[in-house]
């Protein structure tokens, strides 16, 4: 503000760039004494004012040696008092021409707003009442042919030669033209945010700034518009996209790059400003203006003249559409308002909207009243019947902001105030009580530009009834979400929601076009006397984080209008070729990259089938460097002259070896020997594997085969064998102390140790056949790999005289071996030439040895040693 004088500047801010003026400030000049010019007094009539004039006009003509400067005075002077508005607007304020003010308000609704306000009645002689109309009696002919004309569809009853191009009398592919520009454009693509199911969250949409390719013709009632600025708006940030990758905008200002073959009215070069039809074009599926070039239909966009081209930067003629809903929503459901009156408003604090509102409404002296609701304030609603003082006197106010959302209130407040508003509010509360304590009249009118169930709520408990001609106007787009209103309290108030869409509006009616440019060559003569303030923020696709500039943008604490500008065709054509360079090295390194992967899987499958094929076998790794035997954790039984060795090995000693105490009481000469994998060295690891993981209870961990195989399992098949090995030396000293042979040996497992003890059956560890094995719940590392291994080791092995009695012990309950293993190893099983598989159920069990499992035992040990 230039001192106190209120006059605003017009602001266009660069992104992180200082404020420069729009238009220079001009000094207001005295107007001369036109009265002593000609020398009457000021209530000399007009042939008094002719006569004088005569003869001042004789004496000063510059051919008689008269003054020039004071001759054209003199004219001046004599237009001014013959005319009777001049004359009367002259005496009143001292000038004879208009302020950009006053040529504003007197044609704002047809000068209703002047300040000569036309008569009261005169809405009441507009309206034809019931009674007059029943009284005048049936309609005649013609009346009734009126009638029926207005309920026809103008535009349906008139056809065009537009309409008979947009049919197939014509070849299409003919008519259409090359777009010129050869590579892609960068376009502002949005995606909706979704849940882990890919379903809408709704909210603000997610961003992508990424050249993409134009589609290659243009249409013949097309036009292609190279696009300079694109206001981000609420419709943007939270459109209700479906899909990913849609490109943004619904309006933009640009010049036109290419015509159609059939577009006569737009040239190359001309201004425009894009606002499509809204039956063409939706949320979800808009024009896309947010893009360097933009193809669009010819009836689509709207040329704007030089007038304002000449005045006006292109960030702040994309606003134009947001200007002009401001004025028509004022316009036309401000109708019977008069200067005084209160605007109730609840989103002057959101971007060009806001400020053009609380702007025009100071123009047309009228008062704004805003509600300002900010992101962490407390939110203090008034609930309850309408016009009810428990509604909101009831309501705990004691919550207290904190200090941030304290300064940022205190800051847009004053800059409201600056434009124009008469009170700021923090909620519906505060300005109840404000009216109260005042005792001032509610608004008749209400603009509601946030658009959610609770704005439009409250707005509703703060205006005057229905029967006053109350009304809400809601223009803004909000988050795209439903406006509920309770039944109740919309019949309770018994106003209007009236829903204002500015491209809706221009396209209705052919003169609205006009209208719209008129509105705009307003505008612009009260921005050229600075009159007029549009604060934006300017961010460039390609070059500027579009993240930043769309937060900015859906920040209620930040006024700022964000405006998106576009780099040229040269800029494209540069990024286009350095893109296209760097995506061919992208891909030759990707190429390499994919080369060098290859290679390297290739060596490391080449070194896992070495190392498979040398698993079990002498010279593994494992069969070259044993790490000793298993450790001994009981003894028991017949240990003198056992005509049997029965040798279990579990996962768990400490716990098994008390229930396996059990065991030699009923097996006569028959030694116990339990030994413990899990205390050896080369068990740490197998320890740790848990069971309980999602792959195993899947079953998806046992049927991985050799090229699923990862170093982790490479590594549990190598503890596998050396375990397998050390259970072999740890057996033989014992079958030597014993005097017995391999074929005596009945080797009992469960979990983890049963799967090791078949390996180093089935892999021929054992120097010979042992006697026979029982399994409680056996996890077997992967079946496929032991199958495909026997039948190798089968190949070179001696054939066995005898196969092998397996009995297969199984959990019901046992979520470690699903089904899908169980079926797998059975198969594996029944292939195995030398062994003979029994499998069984254990009733409500569970992966446990307890003694359910050790009466199970004792029944198949009476098998085992016949």
């Amino acid at each position: 503000r230039a001192g106190s004088s209120g006059i605003i500047v017009l602001v266009v801010e660069r992104k992180r760039v200082p404020a420069f003026a729009f238009a220079s400030t001009v000094a207001a000049m005295a107007e001369p004494d036109y009265y002593s010019l000609i020398g009457v007094d000021r209530n000399a009539t007009l042939h008094e004012i002719r006569s004088k004039f005569r003869a001042k006009v004789l004496a000063e003509h510059p051919d008689k040696g008269g003054d020039p400067k004071k001759f054209q005075m003199l004219n001046k002077a004599y237009n001014i008092l013959t005319d009777q508005e001049k004359r009367r607007r002259y005496d009143a304020t001292g000038r004879a021409d208009k302020s950009a003010e006053e040529e504003f308000v007197e044609g704002f609704g047809g000068g209703r707003l002047h300040f000569e306000p036309r008569a009261k009645d005169a809405d009441d002689r507009a309206v034809v009442s019931l009674q007059d109309r029943i009284i005048a009696g049936p309609q005649s002919h013609e009346e009734g042919f009126a009638e029926w004309l207005r309920q026809r569809d103008q535009n349906a009853m008139v056809l065009t030669d537009k309409d008979f191009m947009k049919t197939h009398l014509f070849n299409a592919a003919e008519l259409s033209t090359k777009i010129a520009h050869p590579g892609p454009v960068h376009h502002m693509l949005g995606s909706p945010k979704t849940d882990a199911y890919g379903q809408p969250l709704g909210g603000a949409v997610q961003v992508l700034a990424k050249p993409r390719p134009l589609k290659k013709t243009l249409e013949h009632d097309e036009v292609l518009v190279r696009m300079l600025a694109v206001p981000v708006d609420d419709s943007m940030v939270y459109a209700p996209l479906k899909k990913s990758g849609v490109c943004l905008g619904m309006t933009g200002v640009g010049r036109i790059e290419q015509a159609g073959s059939r577009v006569e009215d737009l040239k190359q070069e001309d201004a425009v400003i894009i606002l499509p039809k809204p039956t063409k074009y939706s949320l979800d599926k808009p024009v896309g203006t947010a893009r360097t070039l933009v193809p669009c239909h010819e009836e689509d966009v709207i040329k704007v003249p030089n007038e304002i081209l000449e005045e006006l930067t292109p960030e702040q003629i994309s606003l134009t559409p947001i200007i002009v809903c401001a004025y028509t929503v004022l316009e036309q459901y401000g109708s019977k308002l008069k200067p005084g009156d209160s605007v109730l408003m609840n989103a002057a604090h959101i971007s060009a909207a806001g400020a053009a509102f609380l702007q025009l409404l100071k123009l047309l002296k009228l008062k704004p009243l805003c509600i300002l609701p900010l992101p962490g304030a407390p939110r203090n609603l008034v609930r309850g019947e309408w016009g009810t003082k428990s509604a909101w006197q009831d309501v705990d106010v004691r919550s207290v902001p904190s200090a941030t959302v304290r300064a940022q209130y205190e800051r847009i407040s004053e800059n409201l105030v600056n434009l124009g508003a008469e009170e700021v509010f923090p909620d519906a509360v505060a300005l109840l009580r404000w009216r109260d304590r005042n005792q001032r009249m509610l608004p008749k009118l209400a603009l509601d530009g946030i658009a959610t169930k609770e704005s439009c709520e409250q707005l509703i408990h703060c205006v005057q009834s229905g029967d006053k001609d109350s009304q809400i106007v809601v223009y803004g787009h909000g988050a795209a979400r439903p406006i509920e209103i309770s039944p109740s309290l919309l019949a309770a108030w018994g106003g209007k929601i009236n829903g204002f869409n500015i491209a809706r509006w221009v396209h209705s009616v052919s003169a609205n076009q006009k209208k719209m440019m008129a509105v705009m060559e307003n505008v612009t003569k009260l921005v050229r006397t600075n009159k007029f303030l549009l604060e934006t923020v300017l961010y460039k696709v390609g070059e500027d984080a579009i993240t930043d500039a769309f937060s900015r943008a859906s920040d209620p604490a930040d006024s700022t209008q964000v405006v998106l500008i576009f780099p040229t065709l040269q800029e494209e054509l540069h990024t286009s070729t350095e893109e296209q360079r760097k995506e061919k090295e992208r891909q030759i390194q990707m190429q390499e990259e994919e080369a060098r992967r290859r290679k390297e899987e290739e060596e490391r499958d080449k070194l896992k089938t070495e190392w498979l094929n040398l698993l079990f076998t002498d010279q593994s790794v494992a069969g070259l460097n044993p790490e000793g035997p298993l450790p001994v954790s009981y003894e028991g039984g017949d240990l003198k002259a056992p005509t049997h060795l029965l040798v279990f090995i579990g996962d768990n000693p400490k716990v098994e070896n008390a229930v396996l105490k059990e065991v030699p009481a009923s097996i006569g000469s028959c030694g116990v020997l339990s030994v413990s994998w899990s205390q050896h060295p080369a068990g740490e690891a197998y320890v740790e594997f848990n069971l309980k993981a999602p792959e195993v209870v899947d079953g998806s961990w046992y049927l991985r085969d050799r090229p699923a195989f990862e170093n982790q399992d490479l590594d549990l098949l190598h503890d596998v064998e050396l375990l397998g090995r050390s259970l072999v030396e740890t057996l033989e000293s014992r079958l030597a102390e014993y005097a017995l042979d391999w074929k005596n040996v009945i080797l009992v497992g469960f979990g983890k140790g049963a799967g090791i003890a078949l390996y180093a059956s089935l892999m021929r560890l054992f120097p010979k056949q042992i006697g026979s094995m029982i399994m409680f719940s056996p996890i077997v590392l992967f079946p496929s790999y032991l199958s495909e291994k026997v039948q190798a080791i089968s190949k070179t092995a001696p054939p066995v005289t005898q196969p092998l009695k397996i009995f297969a012990v199984w959990g019901n309950r046992n979520r470690s071996t699903p089904g899908t293993y169980r079926q797998l190893l059975a198969q594996t099983l029944r292939k195995v030439p030398q062994v003979h598989c029994t499998p069984d159920t254990l009733p409500e069990a569970d992966h446990s040895f307890d003694s359910k499992s050790v009466a199970i035992l004792q029944q198949l040990l009476s098998l085992c040693m016949r």
